[in-house]
């Protein structure tokens, strides 16, 4: 009986909450979000591609002896730049600054002038890596041309401007940044952030307006408290179930589409992981809020009693953001991992970013479920106690004192 009494209830959870519009605008959103992130990865445009330029040269800076700039600059730079060079030795000023801006009545366009000096003439603003490179071309151009006037032999010359190779070594392995380990951190990280929130609200929205309607009462007269409880889990876990199978789903297909991404260690790593743990994380937070609902009976007073639940959230979304983009390694990372109620936000972190071995998501696991199993049985004792409660709000050292009540069960 008992456990019919539950499944009636959390149909009835299901039906009431799934029609809700924030309900369904939050699992579009989640879904967009996990299907954008890993094409976003893999469409993002990258710096290694190779940009046209076009760049003016101006009196004196072309020879006839094959050492010229333009061939310093492609040599230089034909790994990032496709150059295109323009005579302007006998253009005016006007027409130089004319070339510059793209006003040139011939149709002349370029993006940097090199004149006597040496100078670089832009239009608005300096392009720094460009910039850089013409500078070191003229640099060598000039130790060239000096060393020629010394006499130097070309073997010379070669010896003097050839750069000396500096290599690196490490006493510790690097912990290099990889920018797509970090965006899939994020995306687990916000998930795991905000899923909690959204059922565990639902749960306590649902709490408060059983009480306020008096429908508690009429429930109660049928069912024990921690049935009800019982099932408003279920129904309103399930509801997550469903939002997590539809996000984690989404994400899954964008990798499968996307075999070409190349991901840190094992992407289905990072999603089962991330799947666990968002299950343990809506089981904790929906059962904490259903709590938190017993404890008013005005929707008004809900932000007086979610500060302590919410705490934990914020701690673990803060650290969370540093270990997606910084150490996934740090302490305060490290320790929020294997406490429960941030574990389903650092977890999925620190896999994605490769910084957790195996055992330690073990443990991890192991004690958030096990945390889930006594906070629940703790949520009976204590909504049995609050449920029918109505009025002020009840405090926590007052809610506590129930747990030495005899149960009602």
């Amino acid at each position: 009986m008992s456990n019919r009494m539950i499944v009636e209830v959390a149909k009835r959870e299901v039906v009431v909450r799934a029609r809700t519009k924030s309900f369904r605008i939050i699992t579009a959103l989640l879904l967009l979000v996990a299907v954008a992130a890993p094409v976003a990865v893999r469409l993002w445009p990258s710096n290694d591609g190779i940009d046209e330029v076009s760049i003016g040269l101006g009196s004196g800076m072309t020879t006839d002896d094959g050492a010229d700039l333009p061939a310093m600059l492609v040599s230089m730079g034909q790994q990032r730049y496709d150059f295109t060079f323009v005579d302007l030795s006998d253009a005016s000023p006007a027409e130089v600054d004319a070339a510059i801006i793209g006003e040139s009545a011939e149709g002349l366009n370029v993006d940097v002038v090199v004149e006597p000096g040496p100078t670089l003439a832009w239009k608005d603003r300096v392009d720094d890596e460009l910039g850089f490179l013409i500078a070191s071309a003229l640099r060598q151009q000039g130790v060239l041309d000096r060393g020629a006037e010394l006499g130097l032999t070309d073997e010379q010359i070669g010896a003097i401007v050839t750069p000396t190779t500096v290599t690196d070594r490490f006493v510790e392995e690097p912990d290099e940044f990889d920018e797509t380990a970090s965006l899939l951190a994020m995306l687990g990280l916000m998930t795991a952030f905000i899923i909690p929130q959204v059922f565990g609200q639902l749960a306590l929205q649902s709490v408060v307006e059983e009480k306020s309607s008096g429908v508690v009462e009429v429930l109660l007269g049928q069912i024990r408290p921690r049935t009800l409880l019982a099932g408003k889990i279920l129904g309103i876990g399930v509801l997550a179930v469903c939002q997590i199978a539809i996000v984690v789903g989404g994400m899954v297909g964008a990798l499968l589409l996307l075999s070409d991404l190349e991901l840190p260690g094992s992407p289905w790593m990072f999603v089962a992981v991330l799947s666990i743990s968002l299950l343990g994380g809506m089981a904790s937070y929906i059962t904490l809020y259903a709590l938190l609902g017993s404890l008013i009976s005005r929707q008004e007073d809900a932000a007086q009693v979610m500060v302590p639940v919410f705490l934990p959230l914020m701690a673990g979304y803060i650290v969370g953001q540093t270990a997606a983009f910084g150490a996934a390694d740090s302490l305060a990372a490290k320790v929020l991992t294997f406490i429960p109620l941030t574990t389903p936000m650092l977890l999925p972190v620190r896999v994605a970013r490769n910084a957790i071995s195996g055992v330690e998501i073990a443990v991890a696991l192991g004690l958030l479920v096990l945390s889930v199993a006594v906070l629940v049985r703790l949520a009976e004792r204590l909504y049995e106690f609050t449920l029918l409660r109505k009025g002020t709000r009840i405090g926590w050292v007052e809610a506590f004192r129930g747990l030495r009540a005899p149960s009602g069960s």
